[in-house]
């Protein structure tokens, strides 16, 4: 029996006298907070922009998503076009921002990827499409103070002599952390929109999750030393860690691989990521 509504229209019936237009639509983009590391340093790529709004300013690459374009299609599409970065990222959505006043031509709605790369891609990197530039800054986020009631952080973005510090400050509220930014005196420059959320929520999850749910490992090549996954990981934190403890946890989530590296004539063994770890009984 072919199902009715209400009105006793079948399916094609609804959908024949459906109105698109009876209600006001969005525009959709995405943005794509892409990283990396590279000498022992945790990068961020972002794009100056070369036209309205905040033309000049440093921004998240992205852009809108066609009609008939399936979102993940997109931020492919999106980030090759604007940065020529088309192959070995991984991505993932972080969070949707939609407030009403977010950007000033139209109510746009973005969802935001969290990318990663290994470094070999950042000699591909090449800004095209609406990107007057492109460029890999240092990201660092540091706690300064932090109590039963407030945490305040520090989140720095280093390219060569742009510096733009952001004051991080998460407040409980209750039963949730009300969180806010401010640009700090003596800084270059500032992000543009809102994207500042963005990049501090992407950092939060990628320092607290990079190596129990094996992200990090997309910023390595397939087969890497354990000493590799160590800097790698440091890098992301921005601290160093006990050598003992971090290798026993880590070697969890790898594969042999059976082959070696010389390594300042050592003979060291690679391993490689296990994507299945989380399924066994003893996990990180």
């Amino acid at each position: 029996m072919e199902l009715r509504n209400e009105k006793g229209q079948t399916l094609e019936e609804f959908l024949a006298d459906y109105d698109e237009n009876r209600y006001r639509r969005p525009s959709n983009t995405v943005d794509m907070i892409l990283m990396t590391v590279h000498e022992e340093q945790l990068k961020l790529l972002l794009i100056r922009r070369k036209n309205h709004p905040f033309i000049g300013q440093w921004a998240l690459p992205g852009g809108f998503i066609n009609f008939d374009e399936d979102m993940e299609t997109a931020v492919k599409r999106e980030l090759e076009e604007e940065t020529s970065i088309h192959e070995n990222t991984y991505f993932h959505q972080l969070y949707t921002f939609g407030n009403a006043d977010r950007d000033p031509r139209t109510r746009i709605i973005t969802t935001v990827y969290l990318s990663m790369t290994p470094e070999s891609n950042i000699r591909k990197t090449i800004a095209n499409d609406d990107a007057a530039d492109a460029a890999w800054f240092t990201i660092r986020k540091c706690v300064q103070k932090t109590d039963d009631k407030e945490r305040i952080s520090v989140l720095s973005l280093q390219y060569k002599d742009i510096c733009m510090q952001y004051r991080i400050i998460d407040t409980v509220r209750n039963n949730y952390i009300e969180t806010r930014s401010e640009l700090m005196e003596g800084s270059d420059c500032e992000i543009a929109g809102d994207h500042i959320k963005a990049i501090n929520m992407a950092m939060d999850q990628v320092m607290n999750r990079a190596a129990s749910t094996g992200i990090l490992f997309n910023l390595l090549p397939d087969e890497f030393t354990l000493r590799e996954v160590q800097n790698v990981y440091e890098a992301i934190i921005a601290r160093k860690t006990d050598t003992g403890n971090f290798r026993r946890d880590i070697k969890r989530m790898l594969k042999e691989t059976g082959t070696y590296r010389n390594v300042k004539g050592k003979r060291v063994k690679l391993y490689r990521f296990d994507p299945m770890y989380r399924y066994v009984e003893e996990n990180l």
